[in-house]
Order: structure tokens, then sequence, then C-alpha cells
């Protein structure tokens, strides 16, 4: 079927090719038959909104879109004179951050496939089901691990979370990869607890130990790993001990790719053998070629923990709040099952904390609300006390599957 579609393109023969709001089969016969057919592939999931797009599009220089139920590329640029296909073909990816406008991040697919495994030994024995938007990095390595591996992977035809946990529930799927947000969400669900899991993966957001020990309690005999990967630095490393963080012996440790370090400001550096490209990139190398993650991190003893991103601090006055560490807390609160922490506008403060909490069943909110407040003042610094809490039913999460975090 993606021989069929290259032969029916020739326009996208050295083409810059957007893909807009595929769906999830289209997408994936698209990237195998542009791969290599294409000067430049960009993945723009359905979710942006069209003064985004076009903004993207032009930063881009793109020749020609693709949209859903198109079997040609229509043009919308201008082509340069003596283009031909490249070799590589460069993949651009929206970021998928929760604040702030996507930027575009330049793969090929060696960066893409870097920690992927070709086994199809091994991998002929998984069945994978795709959670993830694969316009997306997280999306793409599920299904570039199943096709490199050989293994069946299970595609919904929408992309909306209700049909892919369809899907996933009508095949038996076995390896499944999804945000720790997500994870939350399909335990409270409950209806995964039917299939036959092998390989849990999480990604893209902080796991804290409560996610990992209720996941291994729910799948004793799967194997749960947490992975550190972004669109701008790529696949970096796995956490196969079942414990959040990572061990602190791997930074500075010239046996462990990929180099890792942390800088004055507590940032994660990291030096993959191979990196995406583009101005966003050049700007976070220094000058050894680490990559400044912009992930905040704090040693504890023999394990570094993940706080949080840098941009996405809520400043209360001066002081920094990462909203990640204050919902990891929240979660370990009796009675409470999630929380999404974001920062409110003040004009006395600059912002304020704000939460949404999902209780227990049955719970009684003025109960909670006076219980959630006085541990919070206990344990935790003043400005990190939340200002405002609601409880609400249900959290939502974006289209990476992510909390949003952008201040209202």
């Amino acid at each position: 079927m993606a021989w069929a579609l290259r032969a029916g393109m020739p326009e996208a023969k050295g083409a810059r090719v957007a893909l807009c709001g595929l769906a999830p089969l289209d997408l994936v016969l698209a990237l195998v038959a542009l791969d290599g057919h294409a000067e430049q592939i960009l993945l723009f999931p359905g979710s942006l909104d069209s003064a985004t797009l076009d903004g993207l599009n032009a930063q881009a220089g793109t020749t020609h879109i693709l949209t859903s139920g198109d079997r040609f590329c229509r043009p919308i640029g201008t082509r340069m004179p003596g283009q031909s296909t490249p070799a590589p073909t460069n993949w651009l990816l929206a970021t998928s951050g929760t604040t702030g406008t996507p930027k575009l991040i330049a793969h090929q697919l060696a960066t893409l496939t870097r920690t992927v495994r070709a086994d199809p030994d091994r991998g002929a024995n998984f069945m994978w089901g795709l959670l993830y938007d694969p316009n997306r990095f997280a999306g793409l390595q599920v299904v570039l691990q199943a096709l490199y591996s050989g293994s069946a992977l299970v595609i919904s035809e929408r992309i909306e979370f209700s049909a892919q946990l369809a899907a996933i529930l009508d095949n038996p799927v076995n390896a499944l990869s999804a945000t720790p947000t997500l994870w939350r969400k399909l335990l409270m669900d409950g209806r995964i607890s039917k299939l036959p899991l092998r390989q849990l993966t999480l990604g893209g957001e902080i796991s804290d130990q409560a996610i990992l020990d209720a996941l291994k309690s729910q799948f004793p005999k799967a194997r749960v790993v947490h992975i550190y990967a972004s669109t701008e630095a790529g696949a970096g490393f796995a956490v196969k001990d079942g414990r959040a963080g990572f061990p602190a012996a791997w930074i500075e440790n010239t046996g462990f790719s990929p180099a890792l370090r942390i800088n004055a400001a507590q940032h994660l550096l990291i030096k993959p053998p191979l990196l995406p490209t583009g101005p966003e990139i050049i700007a976070r190398l220094d000058s050894d070629g680490y990559l400044d993650t912009q992930d905040i991190v704090r040693f504890d003893n023999d394990r570094i923990f993940f706080m949080g991103r840098a941009s996405g601090a809520i400043n209360v006055g001066g002081n920094k709040v990462s909203p990640e560490s204050l919902e990891s807390y929240l979660r370990n609160l009796d009675g409470v099952i999630d929380a999404r922490v974001f920062a409110k506008k003040s004009s006395m403060t600059g912002q304020l904390v704000a939460a949404e909490i999902v209780l227990e069943a049955g719970s009684d909110v003025k109960v909670m609300r006076q219980h959630i407040i006085q541990s919070c003042k206990r344990n935790l610094e003043s400005w990190e006390v939340p200002a405002l809490i609601s409880f609400v039913n249900e959290l939502r999460e974006n289209a990476a599957g992510k909390r949003e975090r952008l201040t209202t």
C-alpha cells in the first residue's frame, strides 16, 4: 500500500510535504511512502490550530500538503530550483510540551530509530497497542519499534483515546506504552486488567513511585520500564529497576550511554551519539556538545529525581513551584486519586498555585479540603500550598497524553 501511495505521488519527489491531520493508519503509510522520496516530512497533529499550522509551514518552507482522504500532495509553496530527493529525508516534528508555541525539531530516520531494537525473533512475540498520537515523537517510537521488530501493531481508525482503548481491548495486546497520566486513566477505568500485558512502558512525563508500584501490582508478571526521551533529545535512556528517578552513578559515567551531566542550574544535560538538528537544538548545546534538556533534577542519596521543566515552574512572588512535584505529593494523600497543578494569574504575586483534584468515591469534599490544606501547610513551603483548590470528577489531558500547564 505504501509503495502504491508513493507511485501515485510523483509530485512529492524532492518536495517538503506537511502531513496534516491524517488518520493513524494513513499517516503510517505516508511515512513509509515518503521517506527517501520527499526532501522533508512535517508531522502535524490534528490538534494544532490553523494559525499555528500556517506559521510552522512558513517556517519550514512547506511546498505540499497531504491531508486526510488525499491520494496526492496539494502544492502550497514555491519549489526551489534543482530540488531532488535527499538522502536521507528530514522528519520535522512539533514539540509536544504543555506550555508555549510548538517548535520544529529536525530528525532523520537514524535519530528516530537509534534505540529501536531490530529483533524479529523476539518481536514476533509482542502485539503493541498504539495509545499515543503517531504524529508525535512518543507515538513514532511505538510505530517504529513494531515495524523494525516485526511485531503486530494495533492502530485505531481514530485518534481519540476512547477509540484507541476500544481497539486495544478488542485484541490480545501484550505491550503498551503511555504517559503516566494515561496509565492512571487506564487503571481507573479498570478494563485493561483483562489484557495479557507483558511489557509496560512509561514516558513523556515524570514517573513517580506511586504509578510504578500501581502498575507492578496490577501486572506482577510484566516488565515495567520508564523511559527518558523527548522530541528535542530523542530517545535517552530506560530505567528498569522499578524505582522512580534514575541511578546517580549514571552521571559523568564514561561507561554509560548516552553521556549525562547536571549543570549549575540543576538541569539535566545529555549527549547521545546522534542528535536532531535545527536552531532550537544548536541554542541548547554547550561547548562540549551536551544538550540542555531544560528538565530540573535533584540528588537524593543514590538516586536522581526529575522535578519538572524549567519553563513550567509556577512563579509565586519570586519563589518557584514545580507543578509535577506538588501533584506527586497530593496524589500520595489519603483520599486523593489524582491531581493537576497549574498557575493562575495574580496581580499581587504574579502567579498563584491552583489545583484540580479527583477524590475517592464517597469522600466528604469539605473534610477533604481541610485535610489537603492542613497537610500542605505542615509539610510544604508556604508558597507551595495551593491557593485555589477545586474538585473534579476527572482530569483532562492534551493530545500528547499530558497534563496541560497553561497559565489561566
